[in-house]
């Protein structure tokens, strides 16, 4: 097996996840062997992550990874925010105010990915203390109650 360059193995990763409908990163890894790139399965996550690359639903409820924004593929350049709204439109479950936290719950595999959005913008969106993020949940913390409020509106239009 050759090790591949980053670059090559992204391109790759992105063309596998348009052409397959690839529901789990074993089943990436097994075509990226196909492609004679070897590469372990956190390398995977790590690239996915990278490739804003979110799992969503189709129209009979099953789950595949997709490309989660245009930028990705070259077609347009897009703003943090606007991916974030794009993650959560396309991956938000739930979402709960609790005293001076929220709790959102996304499709399994968004988590970190929806958590690194977040705290991309929280330069700009000062309600937003930080973030904890899991594999499908993420815990948004406030300084007090009225800002969590105020992230718990921003979030909850997005979430369909």
């Amino acid at each position: 097996m050759v090790r591949s360059s980053k670059a090559k193995r992204h391109n790759l990763i992105k063309k596998l996840i348009i052409e397959n409908n690839i529901s789990r990163q074993e089943e990436l890894q097994v075509l990226l062997l196909k492609e004679n790139i070897d590469v372990a399965q956190a390398t995977i996550s790590r690239d996915i992550r990278e490739l804003n690359i979110v799992k969503s639903n189709d129209s009979k409820g099953d789950t595949y990874y997709h490309i989660l924004n245009d930028s990705v593929v070259g077609l347009k350049k897009r703003t943090d925010e606007e991916r974030l709204i794009t993650a959560i439109a396309d991956s938000g479950v739930s979402l709960l105010n609790i005293e001076f936290m929220n709790i959102l719950v996304v499709l399994p595999g968004n988590g970190q990915l929806v958590g690194v959005l977040i705290d991309s913008i929280r330069t700009t969106f000062v309600e937003i203390a930080g973030c904890v993020a899991g594999d499908d949940t993420i815990l948004i913390l406030s300084k007090n109650r009225e800002d969590a409020k105020a992230v718990n509106e921003y979030f909850k239009q997005f979430i369909y």
